[in-house]
């Protein structure tokens, strides 16, 4: 069979035609997809970031209650429920700072408390900065407060430091000694002592803080600090100390008439303290309270005072180095007890000083001290003392004249480069005595060398292996000198002595000594944890190599007074709760972090979603309560829908008196956009319209403003110049996280 094959041009033309057509499309469709899947994809990221936008508001708002009016042991729980990303912590990149300054005229910025390193920048242009007093808040609840006893001790009495609102329940002590732990459980408004005698150094570990009560012997007397001491001038309106059976004093003094509540598990007693009528006489009152076993006395006043603790009263023992009336160690001014004993008043400068009170006075020479039989005669009440330089007043008991340092005690050597209870610089003098003295030197920071200036120079170097030494003193007058990080040194006198503790982060003062309209850097007693991982930090944290927040008081010149506490700066250190997703790039994220709600969504644009928020006004009126959440032990991370149990661990006031400038840092990428979102109402403002960046032309707004600097994360709490009643509390959370089956 023969087939005559035609080829059809036409038919070819069109089946070739229609492949290529059919390739076109696809490679239409391919390019169109191409460039769609960004779309769909930033499409997506928006719904995520919306989705959880809410979410994370929800949380803010239930947290923020939480904090605020909330007591221990309250929660509450929030559902997150994510699409595609995964929930984790962010313990490195979140965290923010309040300032504030307690005079006029003053203001006082800071820079890099947060970056984890061991330096930090001030700014204070308008008097010398003499030196810095830091505190490490040991913010989270893994993060114990240490407290280091040292052998001299005898006994250590303690009781849990009461707050805005602590636990319900008990308090978890962790006892350390050679390598073996021991653990105790402490209630609330109970007391519990520690027998040390023979016993060697030993080491704290408590799960709130305590009122820490080192005795010698057969005790003696030491300044309590109070539960609510102004971040001003260290006075206060309530204590709570843990007491030993037998009959102990308490001395209360105040500028202004008084009314003084004592309670316990005793018979609640209240007494008024009148002024004399004298001038230059404060008002004091004596207490005297028998007790049959250990017990935790609570005192109340209706005004800011000091208060003095006896646990020896007939004894003619114990001594106390004796504040200024402005907070300091070293000052001009002091309201002195009205208790019969003595005063070593010491003067650090090389020239001489004079010393008055009401018909008296007295001088002492250049780098020497002087004692004076107290109080004078003529005076009945607490004499206030005026020098012309300043000085250190130290307070003994004693039932005779002319002791000179004759008294057994344990005393807190002031250092004169910085004013405080810690430095690098210490003055020690050395009467006549028939009793032996020693000084024991502690290390504040990481390592130091230490040189001391006596009959034969004795030095050493401490380090966090050994950080303790003893000091064998001698008649004279020496000095004590340590090369890097301060150190803190006890005046041991004789057999016997009372000091209240504080905790191994407490005081920490480092001396500046300069002026200047700029930054000015100075080191943190601390080790850096630059560059360092998220578990080194952590464990950091953990056992206070580095701070776990800070508060950082500025001591300088402010009037007649050269180390007044010119303002206070709070840094914490915030774990952020983050959502982690994907849109057309990676890395964006929502966030909660302090009670503000964050977002980098789109293209890292930072944008606040929700504020933190605050209660400013009316009138110069500003408060805040910072919500610190921290993840416990067990909580999980990662996709699915998780359930969050937070609940209220404490509250703590950190400062509630007069302010005259407020500031709000933040760190990044958010502090930008947050110091700007704060600002609402502000572009209603004419002043500002007229003159930008001018707040001190700025009369027709009060709230928070952008520092006019560029780029900067700070935000003024802009009150026309009128004083604040400033009020800052911390709420500490715990959040625990599970995935849902």
């Amino acid at each position: 069979m023969k087939y005559d094959l035609v080829r059809d041009e036409e038919a070819v033309s069109a089946a070739v035609a229609t492949v290529l057509l059919f390739g076109g499309v696809l490679s239409i469709i391919g390019m169109m997809m191409i460039s769609m899947i960004p779309v769909i994809e930033e499409l997506q990221g928006s719904v995520e970031r919306h989705d959880m936008s809410s979410q994370m508001t929800l949380l803010a708002k239930q947290t923020a209650e939480l904090s605020e009016t909330g007591m221990p042991g309250d929660s509450t729980e929030v559902k997150l429920i994510p699409l595609d990303g995964d929930i984790v912590w962010d313990k490195m990149r979140g965290g923010m700072w309040y300032s504030a300054t307690w005079y006029k005229e003053n203001t006082l910025r800071m820079r890099g408390a947060l970056d984890f390193d061991d330096t930090i920048d001030i700014r204070h242009s308008e008097s010398e900065v003499k030196s810095i007093c830091i505190d490490d808040l040991r913010l989270g609840p893994l993060n114990p407060y240490i407290y280091s006893i040292p052998s001299w001790v005898d006994e250590a009495l303690f009781s849990a430091a009461p707050g805005l609102a602590i636990p319900l329940g008990p308090i978890d002590i962790e006892i350390y000694q050679n390598g073996i732990k021991q653990e105790l459980s402490l209630a609330l408004d109970e007391s519990h002592s520690l027998d040390l005698r023979d016993s060697g150094e030993m080491t704290l570990k408590s799960s709130h803080q305590l009122s820490l009560i080192f005795s010698k012997g057969d005790g003696g007397a030491t300044i309590v600090s109070a539960n609510d001491a102004s971040p001003v001038d260290k006075t206060g309106r309530s204590w709570s100390i843990p007491l030993p059976a037998g009959q102990s004093q308490i001395h209360v003094i105040s500028d202004i008439a008084n009314q003084v509540r004592i309670s316990g598990n005793i018979e609640t007693t209240t007494s008024y303290a009148l002024p004399s009528g004298s001038s230059r006489v404060a008002v004091a009152s004596t207490h005297t309270i028998d007790l049959q076993t250990p017990e935790v006395i609570h005192v109340s006043t209706s005004t800011n005072s000091r208060l003095l603790l006896r646990t020896n009263v007939d004894g003619g023992i114990g001594a106390t180095s004796w504040p200024s009336n402005n907070g300091a160690l070293l000052g001009h001014e002091f309201n002195t007890p009205g208790l019969s004993g003595e005063l070593a008043i010491t003067n650090p400068s090389t020239d001489s000083v004079t010393i008055t009170w009401k018909g008296g006075g007295t001088s002492v020479a250049g780098q020497s001290t002087s004692f004076v039989s107290w109080p004078p005669a003529s005076i009945d009440g607490s004499p206030i003392i005026d020098a012309s330089s300043d000085i250190f007043v130290s307070w003994y008991a004693s039932n005779i004249s002319s002791m000179q340092q004759n008294v057994s005690s344990i005393t807190l050597l002031p250092a004169y480069d910085t004013g405080a209870s810690s430095g690098n610089s210490y003055l020690y003098h050395q009467a006549e005595s028939s009793i032996q003295h020693t000084l024991s030197v502690s290390l504040q920071g990481t390592q130091t060398n230490y040189n001391a200036t006596m009959t034969a120079n004795q030095s050493a170097l401490l380090t966090l292996e050994s950080p303790v030494a003893t000091i064998i003193t001698t008649e004279g007058t020496s000095k004590i000198i340590a090369d890097e990080n301060p150190i803190r040194v006890h005046h041991l006198s004789g057999d016997d002595g009372l000091i209240q503790a504080m905790h191994d982060g407490e005081q920490r003062c480092v001396a500046v000594h300069i002026q200047a309209s700029g930054w000015i850097t100075t080191s943190l007693p601390w080790k850096s944890f630059s560059g360092r991982s998220e578990v080194d930090l952590v464990a950091g944290w953990k056992n206070g190599l580095h701070p776990a927040s800070m508060a950082i008081s500025v001591l300088g010149v402010e009037g007649a007074n050269s180390y007044s506490t010119i303002g206070t700066a709070w840094a914490f250190h915030l774990s952020r709760l983050t959502y982690q997703f994907s849109s057309s790039i990676t890395g964006m994220e929502v966030a909660y972090s302090g009670g503000a709600v964050v977002t980098n969504h789109p293209e890292f644009n930072a944008f606040i979603v929700s504020s933190p928020s605050d209660r400013g006004g009316p009138g110069p009126r500003f408060a805040a309560t910072i919500p610190s959440l921290h993840p416990a032990a067990n909580s999980i991370s990662g996709g699915g829908t998780m359930t969050l149990d937070i609940e209220l661990e404490h509250r703590q006031s950190l400062a509630s008196t007069t302010a005259y400038e407020v500031r709000r840092g933040w760190s990044s990428p958010y502090g930008e956009a947050i110091a700007i979102e704060s600002a609402d109402g502000l572009e209603s403002s004419e002043d500002w319209t007229i003159y930008p960046g001018r707040i001190d032309l700025l009369t027709d707004y009060v709230g928070w403003v952008p520092d006019p600097s560029y780029g900067t994360s700070e935000s003024i709490w802009h009150t026309n110049g009128d004083a604040i009643q400033f009020t800052l509390q911390m709420s500490s959370l715990t959040v625990e996280i599970r995935e849902e089956i």
